[in-house]
């Protein structure tokens, strides 16, 4: 069963972002812009599923994979600091390493909880894609009886409103807020003035995101060594294509040389295909090999 909901955005440092003027970030568009450059913790998708996850979802809130491509590619170009895991990426704005990271929506409460009157944890509205994290009974366990009880309590009204209250208040934990976001409808409607401040409502209109989940899992592998090639072993020089492009006032033809993808993705056809033949290791060197090397030539030429 369900028994929790997670979704994926970004923990910002409210005060230092105010110290350095910038806005505060709502949306995902809100990152891609160049007044962020700099200032953003991202981890690297092949070391870590979650962020691996939050940059397919960013692709998947465009119309189309070129669109969405484009938004991202803004994205990386504005990281500070790419980490291993996206754990690590999420202490950034706590421990004053960067301003923003992306993240997991746990590993976002857990930081906030940290430093509450600091940190601020985002779910984008309309932009976030919610999915349902299970509890399952393990097959013949030493007490039936006892795991069915505790999964009622873990589904119940109760023990749902544990997860998204404050601790302190009447039904909520004692010491410390779990900070999950519930999967029962009736809790959000409930305790809406009592939840934890950046909890949302999967349930309200506008809060949706409707992912294709079959395009994920096939582009899954795909995204993952695209963002590798194109932005942690060339960040240096998507940095300095960036720089240029807004030096140059973003002309059109630029503009396009930078977002353009290796000809083999730029179609989802043609990510199925190169899905397929990253499966071996032989192809799978020389496909990326190609893209590092797009991405070296093309960055260079838009610095000229």
């Amino acid at each position: 069963f369900g028994s929790a909901v997670s979704g994926f955005g970004f923990i910002y440092n409210k005060p230092r972002l105010e110290q350095a003027g910038l806005p505060l970030p709502a949306t995902w568009d809100d990152l891609a812009k160049p007044e962020f450059a700099g200032v953003i913790a991202l981890a690297d998708p092949t070391q870590s599923g979650s962020i691996a996850a939050v940059y397919e979802m960013i692709v998947q809130g465009e119309e189309s994979w070129p669109q969405g491509w484009k938004k991202l590619l803004l994205i990386l170009a504005n990281a500070k600091q790419f980490y291993d895991g996206a754990g690590d990426a999420a202490n950034a704005p706590l421990v004053g390493d960067a301003l923003v990271a992306a993240c997991i929506d746990f590993y976002g409460a857990l930081r906030v909880e940290q430093a509450p009157d600091a940190l601020v944890y985002v779910s984008p509205k309309g932009q976030t894609a919610f999915t349902p994290d299970p509890i399952a009974k393990l097959k013949n366990p030493p007490s039936s009886e006892l795991a069915d009880t505790f999964i009622q309590f873990v589904l119940s009204r109760q023990g749902q409103a544990l997860l998204a209250l404050p601790a302190g208040v009447e039904n909520g934990p004692l010491r410390h807020a779990l900070g999950r976001q519930p999967v029962r409808r009736d809790v959000y409607e409930s305790y809406t003035s009592q939840l934890l401040p950046w909890i949302v409502n999967p349930y309200q209109a506008g809060n949706e995101m409707i992912i294709d989940s079959e395009l994920q899992k096939v582009r899954f592998n795909v995204l993952r060594q695209l963002v590798r090639a194109a932005a942690i072993d060339n960040l240096d020089g998507l940095r300095k294509a960036r720089t240029a492009l807004a030096d140059s006032g973003y002309p059109p033809e630029k503009m396009k040389a930078f977002i353009e993808l290796p000809e083999n993705v730029s179609t989802v056809s043609g990510i199925r295909n190169v899905a397929k033949q990253l499966g071996n290791q032989q192809d799978a060197e020389k496909i990326v090999t190609g893209w590092q090397i797009f991405f070296r030539e093309k960055y260079q030429n838009i610095n000229h």
